[in-house]
């Protein structure tokens, strides 16, 4: 599948990469708890729900500004944009921060796709992670995965099941996660 993952690496300048990095690993950076990383499309996947926590930080959402951070985070997926050389005709729809935390012991969150409508989805992973991103087929079968390395993104149809996973060597993973939606 990886044919269908196009993958980006040190894709942000020194100094832009420095100064989020700097933000979201501080302990100032507003981080929000979230019970489910994700919402399942299949209830028997999520079997042990006190596991799939993660924390997030929404910028933006259905086009409306969430955050302080938006300035910063819109440059950084400006900058992705057209590193993937996506048309002008793709909107930002969403704009969300995602951290997983390590449990000690390898563990998958729920396979979803982030919007039921076509979308394009860009994953900026901030640092080198073991927590990879996994890609599911219609019946949940892993079909690949991306490992988190440090200013890398990746760009792929956001009708695929996906899902993150948590850390085990790392204390924490990452992830800028940026939904776009072609306008006609």
């Amino acid at each position: 599948m990886k044919k269908n993952i196009e993958v980006r690496y040190n894709v942000l300048s020194d100094s832009l990469f420095k100064l989020i990095k700097e933000k979201l690993e501080s302990e100032d950076f507003p981080w929000y708890f979230l019970k489910n990383s994700a919402y399942p499309d299949n209830k028997e996947l999520v079997k042990q729900r006190y596991l799939n926590y993660s924390f997030y930080h929404l910028v933006l959402n259905d086009k409306n500004i969430t955050s302080n951070y938006f300035d910063v985070t819109n440059a950084i997926s400006l900058v992705l944009k057209d590193s993937f050389k996506l048309k002008t005709s793709y909107d930002l729809f969403r704009l969300r921060w995602g951290m997983t935390t390590s449990l000690n012991m390898t563990y998958k969150n729920t396979p979803h796709t982030d919007m039921l409508t076509p979308h394009k989805v860009i994953l900026f992973y901030l640092s080198k992670s073991d927590g990879k991103t996994y890609f599911y087929d219609k019946e949940h079968n892993i079909i690949d995965s991306i490992l988190p390395k440090e200013n890398s993104a990746i760009l792929f149809d956001g009708l695929i099941r996906h899902s993150s996973s948590k850390p085990v060597e790392f204390a924490r993973r990452i992830v800028l996660n940026i939904n776009l939606k072609e306008t006609v």
